[in-house]
């Protein structure tokens, strides 16, 4: 049975949106049911009453769900929405959800894998999907146990849930089940590879520094000086480019700046993005996750067209993983940060990655961080990455 992927988007209460996407759905699979559906609410959806309406509409397909920061499809994205992606076709998906992140990650990913099966006869092929409570602090942690506990022959793709920025509480469920401090662990089995691609689209700045003193998301010194400091050393000549001085920003202006010029641990050939937040009297600067004090670290840059480029790179990258089957459709996890930095272009990324693909149906939201565990410098919890997991016809 050839893979048959059906996306949607709408807006309205729970009640409506949910009845809208189940209806979309129905219309675009026909006679096919789906095995798996992944529904990606912002916070006017709430997920309980959501999840009810599609469960009711699907009651033999797995419901994976994410609370968002924005929703899309490949022809759109929006905000105060839902976005579903309903895959159909000859696969086996099977997933567990854990709670209690913040206090046990371990604890908590462990309860949500330990009823998956390792192996399927007849589908040699596993790989995971993984939602998260990113407010839990414990995001990369959970990735690393989540990668270390499938095995490293599975690969992973998935992302921390958002809440429009609220910064509050942050949802993810599981068929009927929704809970914060949570994670939810799937595993699909199939035939032929599914293709995980990741990209960002940041260059380096500046030379290699050294975090002097951190504590969880917050760097206080960097080479011994105040963090702020020296992020305003290091980016005047580039932000002087565009007329700007950071030693003027007003408190208002200052996270903008900062996702223009965001840190990356240097972890080989590539770098990986840690996506800095706001700044503290003492110069101190909090990020979305954890740095850890001796880290090594970039201060980097990016312009629009480079975050374009970097998701249809990471779109190429996944289909590339597909040896040379023809792509069905994909899944999207996409920071937040992509999306301030972007702005009106944000749109043209997500159409972007679509065409990358041969003009395939895509779903996806935008995260509170992006997860890809494929082997190589680019495995683990990422900012302002964009990760794609592709499937084949």
């Amino acid at each position: 049975m050839p893979t048959r992927i059906a996306t949607a988007l709408s807006q309205g209460s729970p009640q409506e949106a949910g009845s809208e996407l189940a209806r979309q759905v129905k219309s675009r699979l026909g006679a096919d049911q789906p095995v798996l559906l992944m529904a990606f609410a912002s916070t006017s959806q709430p997920l309980e009453p959501l999840s009810a309406v599609l469960r009711a509409e699907f009651p033999n397909t797995l419901l994976l769900t994410s609370s968002t920061s924005g929703e899309f499809v490949e022809s759109r994205d929006a905000k105060d929405s839902a976005a579903v992606f309903a895959l159909a076709g000859d696969y086996k998906v099977f997933a567990g959800i854990g709670t209690g992140l913040a206090r046990n990650a371990e604890g908590a990913v462990g309860a949500a894998v330990k009823d998956l099966p390792t192996e399927l006869a007849g589908y040699p092929h596993r790989t995971g999907i993984l939602l998260l409570d990113p407010l839990a602090g414990v995001s990369e942690e959970a990735t690393l146990i989540t990668g270390a506990l499938l095995g490293a022959e599975t690969p992973l793709a998935g992302g921390a849930a958002g809440d429009d920025l609220q910064m509050k509480t942050t949802h993810v469920g599981l068929d009927s089940r929704v809970a914060t401090d949570a994670v939810v662990v799937a595993v699909i089995f199939s035939k032929a590879p599914l293709g995980v691609g990741v990209c960002h689209g940041h260059t380096p700045l500046s030379a290699h520094l050294r975090v002097t003193k951190a504590s969880g998301n917050v760097v206080h010194t960097i080479d011994g000086r105040p963090a702020w400091d020296v992020w305003q050393e290091r980016t005047r000549e580039s932000a002087a480019k565009r007329g700007e001085d950071p030693s003027k920003l007003k408190d208002a202006e200052v996270g903008a700046y900062l996702l223009r010029y965001e840190a990356a641990l240097d972890t080989g050939t590539e770098l990986k993005i840690r996506a800095p937040l706001s700044r503290a009297a003492d110069g101190s600067i909090s990020f979305a996750c954890g740095i850890p004090e001796g880290a090594s670290i970039r201060i980097t840059e990016s312009v629009p067209a480079r975050q374009v480029e970097s998701a249809a790179e990471a779109a190429r990258r996944a289909k590339t993983q597909l040896q040379g089957a023809t792509p069905a459709g994909a899944v999207v996890f996409d920071c937040i940060c992509r999306n301030l930095i972007l702005g009106s272009e944000f749109k043209t990324a997500v159409n972007t990655i679509s065409r990358e693909l041969g003009n395939v149906p895509i779903a996806g939201f935008e995260t509170y961080g992006e997860i890809a565990l494929v082997g190589g410098d680019m495995s683990g919890f990422h900012n302002t990455t964009t990760v794609v997991l592709a499937f084949p016809v």
